[in-house]
């Protein structure tokens, strides 16, 4: 068994004592950034120069985190894999870039990277859509999100609430742009993000406690402990956040809480899990071009709200098998909603168990993952429709990591996926598919600074609940699939790294909302493409200044159709840019700063790209300050959007009434927050 292929932590528990490993590095921060190779250029200003000198303190130069080259993710493949290794685009943010960032949210975090776009139409931060690589209104449902390996996303059009899990308690976030078809299945085209969890041997018995305050009437209380023996680690979790947010009618509160038992025994361990989580959230609604401009922060909707309750348990269990390892994860999901919008209200219940075994052994050089995963999901909806929605998946999957010389990898994936939806009630309808994603990457070490990578395959989703129940005389959705293109080039020197990636996605029968079918229908829309570029890197410019930063160019386009062929795609920015930069003046300070700048796009619904308006392009400045006194004892102050910017993330026109009624849904303006941080 080779030891490098076992290092790193699994999902779900702390192996790494059996199986020795390398020194895991990290590849890149999520601050990553348009690399300027050599900066030497940048102090021929003698002022600059001076000013960067000064920058530079000794003091700081023992907090400063080492610069690695490499990192093991567990995402890609479901398994252990070096990112050296493995033909895709995969940024991993850790728990020091997470204390070190500007962020509040999970969104926050993740709208720092390339090809990361996030918009918002509830008021709620935690509750904010997240859209890797172009997918729009949907990408939501084209980008899979988990916690801990488990999936996240629901069988409705409803985004997942990322605030379940406090901040501090991330031990990391693995995110791979493009698709994971055939390692999770369907929804995966634009990439998967896995926000693993602190839990297991490797905590720091001790309790911690963060109390923050802020604009809005913000009250937050984050609560964690960790306790672990020999052979048992206990971790617990609190989370209670209340706020009036920047809006009328868009007060939030949001609690959750978690217990995790790790359990360890020879030649393996079993991670016994349970979270519940309580979301109530006012429903600010949209602003009109004039109500925007004079009075962003009202409302015309003071009764609507949204009440999101869940609750999961789950184990996760592996053991050593043979030459192998055998990984075994199984969760059971209840979903309550409840909801006024436009006058009706939405009562929505959701049941759900998943289920998964892998085995996966290393052949020699090589490495072959087999798994199954079983879906059933139960629905009820009491609204605008009433009706019981039912999903059974049952899927297969191989992925072969092959080493046929030292600085080469090929990875060859194939799934086979069967999957039933029934429903009954208003809009009753059955459906049996047999589904089927590829994809197949080579890596190449070209020189000891760079590696290149090119991936091609198959992906596909199917259509949820909402997306079903409500079509044009309730015809039946035709599964999306994409024929899926993608290269890439790594280059790391020293505390430099540079990453640049081209993608390219030729979509069949996407699931799209149409605005002109029928007076607004789901439908399969005209055959669709979305292609970029993504440029993201780091440089180290002094000892404790590090400058970071992305820059994405993205298309998506209707490649056909009667009045569509060449039209953009709506809610996709062309421009995505985000620079960053982090300074340690003294040892136990950091002061950080992040500029970013969304461009323009087109309103929700203009998929005819004949609106009089789009939504405008944004760049908004964050910053934050901390200090730690202690080990015990630690302080933050940050400011988002620290020159008021007045703008928004979300757009569309009132259909049923005016096709020129322009509506927006703004954003919050300068806002501050102040978080004491205490460690037992």
């Amino acid at each position: 068994m080779a030891e490098s292929r076992r290092a790193g932590a699994s999902r779900g528990g702390d192996l790494t004592e059996r199986w020795p490993q390398r020194p895991v590095y990290v590849l890149i921060s999520p601050h990553s950034l348009y690399l300027i190779p050599e900066c030497e250029f940048m102090f021929k200003s003698k002022p600059l120069a001076a000013l960067v000198a000064l920058a530079c303190s000794p003091l700081a130069l023992a907090a400063t985190p080492v610069t690695q080259l490499d990192e093991v993710v567990v995402t890609a493949s479901r398994s252990p894999d070096k990112v050296s290794d493995l033909p895709v685009n995969v940024s991993v943010i850790t728990a020091a870039d997470i204390a070190n960032s500007t962020a509040r949210t999970v969104q926050d975090l993740l709208s720092t990277l390339a090809g990361v776009h996030v918009f918002n139409n509830t008021g709620s931060a935690d509750s904010a859509m997240v859209d890797l690589r172009g997918f729009g209104i949907t990408g939501f449902s084209n980008t899979l999100i988990l916690i801990d390996g488990v999936k996240q996303n629901t069988n409705d059009l409803s985004a997942p609430n990322l605030g379940v899990v406090p901040l501090s308690e991330i031990e990391r976030i693995e995110v791979v742009r493009g698709s994971g078809a055939v390692a999770y299945g369907g929804g995966t085209t634009g990439g998967v993000i896995n926000i693993i969890t602190r839990s297991g041997f490797k905590v720091a018995n001790g309790v911690q406690a963060t109390l923050t305050a802020g604009s809005y009437n913000l009250k937050k209380l984050d609560l964690s402990g960790h306790l672990s023996g020999q052979q048992v680690a206990l971790d617990a979790f609190v989370k209670s956040l209340s706020s009036d947010n920047y809006r009328a009618n868009s007060a939030e509160r949001n609690d959750s809480a978690g217990l995790t038992a790790t359990v360890r025994h020879q030649g393996g361990d079993v991670r016994l899990y349970a979270r519940s989580s309580n979301q109530d959230l006012r429903m600010p609604g949209s602003r009109s071009n004039a109500e925007f401009a004079n009075d962003p922060r009202g409302t015309n909707t003071p009764n609507d709200y949204m009440e999101v309750k869940t609750d999961t348990l789950g184990v996760q269990a592996r053991q050593s098998a043979g030459e192998g390892v055998l990984f075994f994860d199984m969760a059971t999901r209840d979903k309550k909603q409840s909801g006024l919008s436009w006058g009706t209200v939405d009562k929505r219940d959701l049941d759900e168990q998943s289920a998964s075994l892998r085995y996966e052994q290393e052949l020699g050089n090589h490495r072959v993952v087999i798994g199954l995963d079983a879906l059933d999901s139960d629905m009820n909806v009491n609204g605008y429709f009433k009706k019981r929605i039912e999903q059974h998946h049952l899927g297969g999957f191989v992925d072969l990591l092959l080493r046929p010389l030292e600085q080469t990898s090929i990875n060859l994936g194939v799934r086979n996926q069967r999957a039933e939806d029934k429903a009954t009630g208003d809009g009753s309808y059955q459906s049996n598919k047999e589904l089927r994603a590829w994809n197949l990457g080579l890596r190449q070490t070209l020189s000891a600074q760079l590696d290149g990578y090119v991936k091609v395959g198959r992906s596909f989703r199917l259509a949820n609940a909402d997306e079903q129940g409500y079509t044009v005389n309730n015809v039946l959705l035709l599964p999306q699939t994409s024929q899926d293109k993608e290269i890439g080039l790594d280059w790391k020197q020293g505390g430099q790294a540079l990453r640049a990636a081209w993608f390219r996605y030729d979509l069949e029968n996407e699931i799209g909302y149409n605005p002109l079918a029928a007076g607004g229908r789901n439908v399969n829309l005209e055959p669709t493409r979305r292609q970029g570029i993504e440029l993201e890197g780091r440089s180290r410019l002094a000892a404790n200044l590090e400058l970071n930063g992305n820059l994405t160019w993205q298309q998506a386009t209707f490649r056909s159709g009667a009045g569509l062929a060449g039209n953009d795609v709506p809610m996709v920015p062309q421009k995505l840019a985000t620079l960053g930069l982090s300074w340690l003046p003294q040892e136990a300070s950091r002061i950080g700063l992040q500029l970013q700048h969304v461009g323009k796009q087109r309103l929700d619904n203009d998929q005819t790209n004949q609106f009089g308006e789009q939504l405008a392009a944004y760049t908004v400045l964050n910053a934050k300050f901390s200090h730690r006194y202690s080990k015990q004892l630690s302080v933050a102050l940050d400011v988002n959007n620290l020159l008021n910017k007045r703008y928004a993330t979300y757009g569309i026109t009132d259909e049923w009434t005016s096709p020129t009624a322009y509506n927006r849904y703004p954003a919050a303006g300068r806002n501050v927050q102040a978080s004491l941080t205490v460690n037992y």
